[in-house]
């Protein structure tokens, strides 16, 4: 039965293992699909924003270049110790107008010019100004020199002010890139220097000329967070939706389980109560045989002892079915309780006589401490009498050796507590926990091993808490168990 029940959860557990798989499956092509669809408006958008915002740049740099109209020198490079090549600039309102090549060499401590070479840039309506290698070098050293000049937070502030017009509130990196000279003039310290292949790059068209020589970089480390914020609408959604499908196939997988189980259990309640019943219907039926065979001569004593042998028989059939309603009504709530003073002393005085021989054939004893110096309280005599002999019956079933069970009363925070204790065979931690449930019975394997059909101590605990009180359990495998029930006494009863 259990291997039966270890594969029907095994399998469940593989076809939700299956079936959360193949939703995460989707989900996640769902949102490579959706994420793919973010970024290419999220790079319509940073371009748009981004040739803005080096329209503001190269604004702000030319503006900066009108107020120069001298001549830009920079080394170009160098032929021996003594001897440097340097060129000239030549700026007319911040256009190039004129490139001067010299070599500049110390002759005795005075520095004296090798030769010079001028080339000077025309433009014609309707042509471009073409440019050697050289001059945009020159241009770029010029340019860098200007660009130093603005202040840092300026472009900065750029930035900042045209991604928020365009909607793009995210964490941002920018730098101004030296194409020629193969460095970055200015950027973030958290932008690295080989970003630049991964960032967004926008050209800068400084000092009104065709010469690229600076281009904006763009990079946004929180890019994906970016998406996921504006997919939360969509992916927030199927995430619940994913979570609570995985949610329901646990509840169902477990609500099965426990179905299941209860079926078992349920079947396994019917087979005891089938074969308790069998035994007394059998003695009965047999009794009532003998008595009308009239081939079998039988005296006043052995026609006694048949009608013992049918009242008692009758009489355990009488309490099952009782034991059976009154937990029927006990899960309705339709079992009434007809509350009365009871001294607990004398009713387990009254229980221990009638259990007094039966222990004695065994060779065992019960052993009383009563201790409890308030021992009366307010209940249901019937009831709370089925409770103790429920306690004491499974005391002596579950015993395989001379049986001592203990009883003991005492007073704690106006409780009385009353605790059966007896040296059977112990209850193993993985049955305690369910010995209360109903129909529940530990077995050795065998259905019929032990009488009784899992109702008792179910009943216990809820005739305990009918009477507002409780029951607890103590127990060791191959040691004894002992079970203490606890309730309110009558001053302390409400």
């Amino acid at each position: 039965m259990k291997r039966k029940r270890f594969i029907f959860l095994t399998g469940w557990i593989l076809v939700l293992i299956v079936l959360v798989g193949l939703l995460y499956i989707s989900f996640y092509q769902l949102y490579k699909q959706a994420e793919k669809a973010q970024k290419t408006a999220f790079t319509g958008e940073v371009l748009r924003a981004g040739r803005d915002i080096a329209n503001h740049f190269n604004f702000k740099i030319n503006e900066e270049l009108q107020h120069d109209t001298a001549l830009i020198s920079y080394e170009q490079s160098s032929k021996s110790s003594s001897q440097r090549e340097h060129t000239l600039l030549v700026m007319d309102k911040g256009i190039p107008h004129a490139l001067l090549a010299e070599t500049v060499a110390d002759y005795q401590g005075d520095m004296v010019i090798l030769d010079k070479d001028t080339n000077y840039f025309h433009t014609e309506e309707n042509s471009q100004l073409v440019v050697l290698d050289t001059l945009a070098v020159g241009q770029s050293l010029f340019t860098d020199s200007v660009i130093m000049r603005i202040p840092s937070d300026t472009f900065t502030d750029i930035v900042r002010s045209v991604l928020r017009k365009y909607g793009m509130n995210l964490t941002f990196e920018y730098g101004i890139y030296n194409l020629p000279k193969e460095f970055f003039t200015i950027r973030t310290t958290s932008m690295s220097r080989n970003i630049i292949d991964k960032a967004y790059v926008f050209a800068l068209k400084t000092n009104n000329t065709e010469v690229y020589t600076h281009y904006l970089i763009l990079n946004f480390p929180s890019e994906r967070q970016f998406f996921l914020q504006r997919l939360s609408t969509i992916v927030l959604p199927i995430v619940g939706i994913v979570a609570l499908l995985a949610l329901l196939l646990i509840i169902l997988i477990i609500t099965l389980s426990q179905q299941k189980r209860n079926q078992e259990v349920k079947n396994d309640f019917i087979n005891n109560m089938t074969h308790e019943f069998k035994t007394p219907i059998s003695t009965i039926s047999l009794a009532c045989e003998a008595m009308s065979d009239n081939s079998i001569e039988t005296d006043a004593a052995t026609r006694k002892a048949y009608v013992g042998m049918i009242k008692a028989e009758n009489d355990r059939l009488q309490k099952m079915v009782t034991n059976i309603l009154q937990l029927a009504q006990l899960k309705s709530g339709q079992l009434k309780i007809n509350a009365e003073d009871i001294n607990i002393h004398g009713l387990l005085n009254s229980i221990i006589r009638n259990f007094s021989l039966h222990v004695s054939n065994l060779g065992g004893q019960i052993i009383t401490q009563f201790n409890a110096e308030m021992p009366i309280i307010v209940g249901d005599k019937s009831h709370i009498d089925s409770i103790f002999i429920n306690l004491i019956e499974n005391a002596l079933k579950y015993c395989d050796k001379t049986p001592r069970i203990v009883i003991a009363t005492s007073n704690k925070k106006d409780m009385l507590e009353v605790s059966v204790t007896d040296n059977g065979i112990g209850i193993s931690k993985k049955n305690l926990k369910h010995i209360f449930d109903e129909f529940y019975r530990v077995t050795k394997g065998n259905v019929h091993d032990n009488k009784g059909y899992g109702l008792g101590l179910n009943y216990v605990k809820k005739i305990a808490e009918m009477h507002d009180g409780g029951v607890r359990v103590h127990s060791e495998v191959g040691k004894g168990t002992t079970f203490t029930v606890f309730l309110p006494t009558k001053n302390n009863k409400k």
